[in-house]
């Protein structure tokens, strides 16, 4: 039997911003990865069977590839505290927003409710073997990583699962591997069980590396009719 992989959290202790997000008190959960076949409650054991998420959990959990994970949650991003961040945040969600309106026929009656403040954020230590070119991380994990933080989003809030509908990229700035990275994501809009959503990769200081917008679609719980 393989060795069972470790968290290597200790490249987020050696930075501030790291222990500084992870001492904020807006933010109310924070999660490592779930290792498959380790003992588990029954609430866990039936979230495991929808959703095994060994792509994390399993092909790229090694010291080369996603070295360390930890997923985050809070209710109110605005209840984060001030700075350099989160002026970056507020100006990357404004700005990736007013885009949204063409990413489907609903968008324009689904955004026009004001979308709850939850956020969710991804912190993640990359080794490289996530390359594309030599040192530079590739375009497919990037947008790996946007799409999976905003299932986190979906997650995290509805507490169901979802599906990823549409997503799209936006490339801003080269990723220098190894690195430490923090994804973000927040509401745009929501009707029914359609579910539109930005998100953003950067450094923790204000260096924003991809902007991406999503939509998903939640899935039926039991019993549920049709949309």
């Amino acid at each position: 039997m393989p060795p069972i992989p470790e968290e290597r959290l200790e490249d987020f202790k050696k930075l501030e911003w790291c222990n500084d997000l992870l001492a904020d008190p807006s933010i109310e959960k924070i999660q490592k990865r779930k290792l498959l076949g380790l003992p588990e409650s029954g609430e866990q054991m039936e979230r495991t069977r929808s959703v095994s998420n060994t792509l994390f959990t399993t092909t790229l959990f090694n010291d080369e590839a996603v070295r360390a994970f930890l997923s985050m949650y809070r209710r109110d991003w605005r209840e984060g505290r001030a700075g350099t961040n989160a002026d970056i945040c507020s100006t990357s969600s404004s700005t990736t927003t007013s885009s949204m309106a063409s990413v489907s026929p609903s968008s324009a009656s689904a955004s026009a409710s004001s979308p709850p403040p939850a956020e969710a954020l991804l912190l993640v230590s990359l080794g490289a073997n996530l390359d594309g070119a030599t040192q530079r991380l590739h375009g497919g994990a990037t947008s790996t990583l946007l799409d999976h933080v905003m299932g986190t989003l979906m997650s995290f809030y509805f507490e169901h699962t979802c599906a990823t509908a549409e997503l799209s990229v936006k490339y801003k700035k080269a990723v220098r591997t190894p690195c430490v990275l923090l994804c973000r994501a927040r509401f745009v809009g929501i009707k029914g069980r359609w579910v539109e959503t930005v998100g953003w990769i950067e450094d923790g200081r204000g260096m924003v590396y991809a902007e991406g917008r999503g939509a998903f679609v939640l899935d039926r719980k039991e019993g549920e009719g049709k949309l």
